[in-house]
């Protein structure tokens, strides 16, 4: 037994006529009649009853039927997972992500890579740049959404978005009534800083951006992360100049100003390994620059 005859057969006790049966195969009658007679020649048993034009099923027969549909079934999904695998509707990906991108893009490219993809599994890990770097060139996660620069050549990458940044102070500070200001203007003030440890990149542009405007920022304070930043700005301990991410927390006690002198913005970039050309990070990849280029900064300032 082959699948064409398993299947020129279950046509034939699915449709209960031989000329519709051969109908609906597309093909002529003659030549299914004879592949049924070739199918019970070679199980040595009467699969149907012919009188006339009309037949009944053995049992032998019903029981062929309903294995062979079974078997008809399992090939018919087969193929469909493999189509839909291969063009990406299946499968799973593994997607890191630093801990910003949650107030920024994330969230919209997993709305909309779902809408598109529902059956893709998405496993989200939030992880620091060095570690998704890392763990990009080993194959433990497939895309990583991080900050550059990325010097490992095994990987490539497309910006998504640049987060300006802006200037930090507290509600009841003197430059509050402020829309925008140098960041010359900071450098009596202390600062909340970013530290190197935790935010390594953020810490070295704001040092740079200090350096330009003329003075080494006297900092008060270190912090890791965007909200702690702002939430110790919001509480009178300093002064900082922060991505524009720190506009989706609604800190009390905290004033956002836009800098005159636009210092360059933070990228957030999508990265994959070189090669790995595979259907579900395309199609990823491609969702999230469609999010990115939706995407617009709440509550900036001027």
């Amino acid at each position: 037994m082959d699948l064409r005859t398993l299947r020129y057969f279950s046509a034939v006790v699915r449709e209960g006529h031989f000329g519709r049966a051969a109908a609906s195969l597309g093909i002529a009658q003659p030549p299914l009649t004879r592949q049924i007679q070739k199918l019970e020649r070679e199980l040595g048993v009467v699969l149907l009853h012919r009188s006339q034009k009309r037949f009944e099923v053995t049992q032998a027969g019903l029981l062929l039927y309903e294995r062979a549909r079974r078997l008809l079934d399992g090939v018919e999904q087969a193929e469909a997972d493999v189509r839909r695998l291969g063009i990406g509707e299946t499968g799973r990906l593994v997607i890191g992500f630093v801990r910003s991108t949650p107030f920024t893009i994330l969230p919209g490219i997993v709305v909309r890579f779902r809408a598109t993809y529902p059956d893709v599994e998405l496993e989200l890990r939030e992880m620091r740049n060095p570690d998704q770097v890392k763990c990009l060139e080993n194959g433990i996660i497939d895309i990583g959404l991080l900050r550059p620069p990325i010097s490992s050549r095994a990987l490539q990458m497309v910006t998504l978005i640049r987060e300006p940044f802006l200037a930090l102070v507290p509600a009841n500070h003197s430059l509050a009534d402020h829309s925008t200001i140098s960041i010359r203007q900071l450098v009596a003030e202390p600062f909340v800083m970013y530290s190197r440890a935790g935010s390594p990149l953020i810490h070295a542009r704001v040092m740079e951006m200090c350096r330009r405007a003329g003075f080494e920022p006297r900092i008060a304070q270190y912090a890791d992360q965007i909200h702690t930043v702002a939430s110790f700005v919001g509480a009178g301990l300093g002064v900082a100049l922060s991505p524009s991410t720190v506009t989706s927390f609604n800190m009390p006690g905290l004033h956002c100003l836009a800098i005159s002198d636009k210092p360059a913005a933070l990228p957030v970039v999508a990265v994959w390994r070189t090669g790995n050309a595979s259907v579900l990070v395309r199609n990823f990849t491609r969702i999230a620059r469609e999010a990115a280029s939706a995407w617009r900064p709440q509550g900036l300032p001027g």
